[in-house]
């Protein structure tokens, strides 16, 4: 789907790259299996399945297993994350602080342990911070029965940039016509056009389970919940088989099929000139005194997966970009066929062979966009189940002094796109990095 309004230690993330590209054959079966073969049941796609793959690739590139280890909490725990993206003038990542509030019940001790990295943490709350040693985050303390935590964590820009759902790329042309960047802050150097293009880089290699024909009442419950999910969007997590979605399906012809996945994402947000006039355009814009509000849905299975605003400026001065994005369902990919309401509807409508086999791998790409989204949701990769949220804020940051780090970060394991990057540079940098951890 087009892209439209809206109804309401960077190195280690290489050298994963390069095992899914120089190992895709062991990782992704052929393009499908005959759909003669019968099955009583089918998987869908888990996060549990996204967490055993993305553990079995960082040990692969030598990582360590000591920093798998589990969390241990005495009850459930609401996770809400909000990671703030400062840009540069080209659109590079600067700065990213991730604010996070954990509100914990159930008596008892309790150690979550996140793969950040994170450089430091400050606390948000009346209890301490997190320990940030090498990079982990880890919250240690007691529960009298409720505990709420919180702290803002400085993270690794170069590390993030690789890891984030959302790319921004920032060009300036002037009068003479050369292309060049704004300068820090988002100024503006003079009269000219600015383009600005933000692009969603959450698609990955997938391998999806499908079938040849599926009972229609078993698909309508699911697709109903997910259709309910997209037609009222929150920051909160995707549905997964964790939650709302079944883990297993009757089917007649299962198959597995090579795919793609990625996670779409409900773009809000403003460009606005500061200190000079002019005009802002492209796709999902309103009008406003000082530039132009956007709204829209980026990537999905029909959808685009970038998108560029045009900003004509009269003079010189600063350009504001005020970008928030969350994992989101398209509801217009959900809507039923045919007319109907709802997928209970549908399904009592006694629909044809391929509707059902066209409904069955819609519900699959719900269970499989659920599962890619938790290595987005939560952001700081706890492997704690339950409820949550996590927003991702991107503007332009102002100028600051770049120092040396005073430690070795190992990037998180999760996230990980399929990217054409020169394969000797990516596994040199691989086996500099895991000699220094």
């Amino acid at each position: 789907m087009p892209y439209a309004r809206h109804p309401a230690g960077i190195t280690l993330h290489f050298v994963l790259k390069l095992v899914l590209v120089t190992l895709g054959t062991a990782l992704v079966l052929p393009t499908a299996v005959s759909a003669a073969q019968h099955a009583d049941s089918l998987q869908l796609p888990t996060p549990e399945a996204a967490r055993v793959q993305q553990s079995n690739l960082i040990v692969a590139v030598g990582g360590r297993p000591d920093r798998l280890l589990k969390s241990d909490v005495p009850g459930p725990v609401v996770n809400t994350e909000t990671v703030r993206v400062g840009l540069g003038g080209d659109g590079g990542v600067r700065s990213v602080l991730a604010d996070q509030r954990l509100q914990l019940e159930g008596e008892g001790d309790y150690a979550i342990r996140e793969r950040g990295p994170a450089r430091s943490a400050v606390s948000l709350s009346q209890e301490p911070p997190p320990v940030t040693r090498r990079g982990a985050v880890v919250w240690q303390g007691f529960s009298p029965g409720r505990r709420e935590l919180g702290a803002r964590l400085t993270l690794d820009p170069l590390i993030e940039a690789q890891h984030l759902p959302l790319t921004v790329k920032v060009t300036f042309r002037g009068k003479a016509g050369t292309a060049s960047t704004l300068l820090d802050g988002g100024r503006i150097p003079g009269p000219g056009t600015i383009s600005v293009t933000v692009s969603n880089v959450t698609s990955q290699p997938a391998e999806l389970p499908t079938a040849y024909d599926a009972t229609p009442t078993l698909l309508a419950g699911a697709l109903d919940k997910a259709l309910a999910v997209a037609r009222h969007a929150t920051a909160a997590r995707l549905p997964t088989t964790d939650d709302l979605l079944p883990k297993f399906l009757a089917v007649s012809g299962a198959a597995r099929v090579q795919a793609s996945q990625a996670v779409p994402l409900r773009l809000q947000g403003a460009l606005r000139l500061i200190g000079t006039a002019g005009t802002v355009s492209g796709p999902a814009t309103t009008a406003s005194p000082d530039g132009a509000t956007f709204a829209g849905t980026l990537g999905g299975v029909n959808g685009t997966s970038d998108v560029t605003f045009s900003v004509a400026a009269v003079g010189s001065g600063s350009l504001a970009l005020d970008l928030t994005a969350v994992n989101a369902l398209n509801p217009t990919e959900l809507t039923p066929p045919g007319g109907f309401a709802t997928w209970r509807e549908w399904a009592a409508a006694g629909p044809g062979q391929q509707e059902r086999k066209a409904a069955l791998d819609l519900l699959v790409e719900v269970a499989a966009t659920g599962a890619r989204a938790s290595s987005y949701s939560p952001y700081l990769g706890a492997d704690l189940a339950g409820a949550g949220s996590t927003t991702f804020s991107y503007g332009f940051a102002p100028a600051v002094q770049q120092t040396a780090a005073t430690q070795v970060l190992h990037p998180r394991w999760g996230a990980i796109s399929l990217a054409g990057l020169a394969l000797l540079l990516l596994l040199t940098n691989g086996i500099l990095i895991w000699r220094r951890s």
